[in-house]
């Protein structure tokens, strides 16, 4: 049940950042330089892109240490993912491969 929920939010935390990404793109409006423009454009904003940031950072170092300590094979995706989509993908998506193999190291545990 909890793996099912880790998918669902991994893949909407693709459908829901690209929805605005995309056609941000395709007409213009979007591009890296005004990214970083808007994310430091007040300082109440700069503060929620270095909040945003730190949990990130702590979610990476987290999915890293995890992936070799349980040896999950599909971990690269989630750092690849994080980079090109988002944490909103990232994140969910590992839960979601960390779960399997917890599950997967708890069977072989059992007699």
């Amino acid at each position: 049940m909890k793996r099912n929920l880790f998918l669902l939010l991994s893949v909407a935390g693709i459908i829901l950042p690209m929805s605005q990404f995309i056609p941000a793109s395709i007409s213009g409006e979007f591009t890296v330089g005004s990214m970083f423009a808007e994310m430091t454009a007040s300082r109440t904003i700069t503060g929620v892109t270095f909040d945003f940031l730190v949990v990130v950072v702590t979610a990476l170092t987290f999915g890293i240490a995890e992936s070799v300590r349980l040896k999950i094979r599909w971990a690269w995706i989630c750092l690849v993912g994080t980079f090109l989509i988002g944490a909103s993908f990232g994140f969910p998506f590992f839960l979601f491969l960390r779960e399997g193999a917890l599950a997967k190291r708890q069977s072989r545990a059992e007699p």
